[in-house]
C-alpha cells in the first residue's frame, strides 16, 4: 500500500518520521517547493494524485483540501485528514461523496486529539441520545490557563509554541475558533445533522485581565452542549470550576463528559495538543482503513511476572507505642517521612518494598497495628 501525504508540519513530520520505511510514501508540503499555482511544481504535484494511494491530508487549508478530496474520489483511494475547518463546514457532503462512490473518510484526528470520539460515536453510542456534553477541546488554551497564574499570556503562547503544543500561526487556537470547530464536528455526529459553527457562541481567552489571573478557582475553556426538548444551547466560553476532579486536568490534556440516555455519565480524558498525539490519531486512522486487519510486528519478548511482595510504596503505620520500633526502622533501613506520638505512632515512609514492611511487622505480631499502601 502507498500513501500520499499532503503537509509536514507539526503534525505531519512527526507522523512521516514514525515510519521507518518511507519507500511507499509521497510526501508534499511548504518546504519542498509546495505552491498552489504550481507553475514550477506541476509534474510533482501530479505524481502526488496516483490510484492505489491512501490520501492523508494534514495541510489545514480548504481550497487546497478540496482539490484533494476531488482526486482521491477520482483516483478512487480513502481519504485521511485532520482539518477541523473542512470537516467542520461540509461533514455530510463530504461523507455523501465517498460512500456514493464506496470509499472511506477518516477525520479523527481534527476532534479532540487521542481521544477517540468519533470512533465512538459511530460505533458504540450510535443508538444513545445525549442529553449533555461538556469539555476541554483546546489542548493550547487548557495549557495556557493552567499555567496563567504564574507566567504571562504572550510567554505562555510562546512556550507553548516552542514546546509543539501550539501551532506557529496560534490565532486559530487563542480565539477559540479551533474550538468552534472541534465542537461542530462532535455536536453534527451526535445530532445527525450539521450544526455550523456559526451558531455556537464562542467567548475568547484573549487578553485575560490580572483579576481574572488571579482568581482562586479553576479557570477552564469549557464547550457546553445541552439538549433541553429538542431546545439545543451551545456555548463555548471560559467557566470558573469548583469541581477538585477537573483541577487535575491541566496542561495540553483534554476531556470531554457525556451524559446519554443508555449509557448515563462517560468521562473520557487525553492528550490533545501537539504533533504526537494528533498524529497518533492520524496512525489509527491509518490501520483502521484497511479492510483486513493485521498485527503489528513484535518481537516476542520474554516477560518476567514479579511477585507483588514485591512492590514498592509509600506505606502509612499506625502502631502502638514501642522504642524498639526506632531500632527495627534503623536496621531494615526504612525511611519514614513523619512520625506522631500518643499512645500509639503513625509512621509516613518514603518508597519501599511490601515485603520489608512485612518483615517489619513480624517482630510486632502481638501488637494491634494497621498499615496501608498509599499512592
Amino acid at each position: 500500500m502507498n500513501f500520499s501525504i499532503f503537509g509536514l508540519g507539526n503534525v505531519g513530520s512527526v507522523f512521516y518520521n514514525n515510519f521507518s520505511k518511507k519507500n511507499n510514501f509521497l510526501t508534499f508540503s511548504k518546504n519542498n517547493k509546495f505552491n498552489c499555482n504550481i507553475n514550477n511544481n506541476s509534474n510533482n504535484y501530479i505524481n502526488l494524485f496516483k490510484n492505489n494511494h491512501l490520501f492523508i491530508e494534514l495541510i489545514g487549508n480548504i481550497e487546497i483540501s478540496i482539490e484533494i478530496i476531488l482526486n482521491s474520489i477520482k483516483k478512487n483511494n480513502n481519504f485521511i485528514t485532520a482539518n477541523k475547518d473542512l470537516i467542520s463546514k461540509y461533514i455530510f457532503l463530504i461523507n455523501f461523496l465517498f460512500k456514493k462512490n464506496k470509499l472511506k473518510t477518516y477525520y479523527e484526528a481534527s476532534t479532540c486529539g487521542v481521544i477517540p470520539i468519533i470512533k465512538l460515536l459511530n460505533n458504540f453510542y450510535f443508538k444513545d441520545k445525549f442529553l449533555y456534553l461538556f469539555g476541554v477541546l483546546n489542548g493550547t488554551c487548557n495549557y495556557i490557563l493552567s499555567n496563567i497564574k504564574n507566567i504571562n499570556f504572550l510567554n505562555l503562547i510562546k512556550i507553548s509554541i516552542k514546546k509543539g503544543i501550539a501551532e506557529k500561526q496560534y490565532s486559530n487556537d487563542i480565539f477559540g475558533i479551533d474550538t468552534v470547530f472541534k465542537t461542530s464536528i462532535i455536536i453534527s455526529k451526535i445530532n445527525n445533522y450539521n450544526i455550523f459553527y456559526y451558531n455556537i457562541y464562542l467567548e475568547s481567552i484573549f487578553n485575560i485581565n490580572k483579576f481574572v489571573r488571579k482568581i482562586f478557582y479553576y479557570k477552564k475553556f469549557i464547550s457546553y452542549y445541552y439538549n433541553l426538548n429538542n431546545y439545543i444551547f451551545l456555548n463555548i466560553s471560559l467557566f470558573f470550576l469548583k469541581n477538585k476532579i477537573l483541577k487535575y486536568i491541566n496542561n495540553s490534556y483534554n476531556f470531554l463528559i457525556l451524559n446519554g440516555i443508555y449509557s448515563k455519565k462517560t468521562l473520557l480524558l487525553a492528550n490533545g495538543a501537539g504533533g504526537l498525539p494528533t498524529s497518533y490519531s492520524v496512525f489509527s486512522n491509518l490501520h483502521y482503513s484497511f479492510k483486513k486487519n493485521f498485527f503489528l510486528k513484535k518481537k516476542c519478548n520474554n516477560i518476567i511476572i514479579i511477585n507483588k511482595n514485591f512492590f514498592c510504596f509509600n506505606f502509612l503505620l499506625k502502631i502502638n507505642f514501642c522504642y524498639n520500633i526506632f531500632y527495627y526502622l534503623f536496621i531494615l533501613k526504612i525511611i519514614y517521612l513523619k512520625i506522631y506520638y500518643k499512645k500509639y505512632i503513625l509512621i509516613k515512609t518514603k518508597k519501599t518494598y511490601y515485603k520489608k514492611i512485612l518483615f517489619f511487622l513480624y517482630f510486632f505480631k502481638n501488637k494491634k497495628f494497621f498499615f496501608n499502601k498509599i499512592l
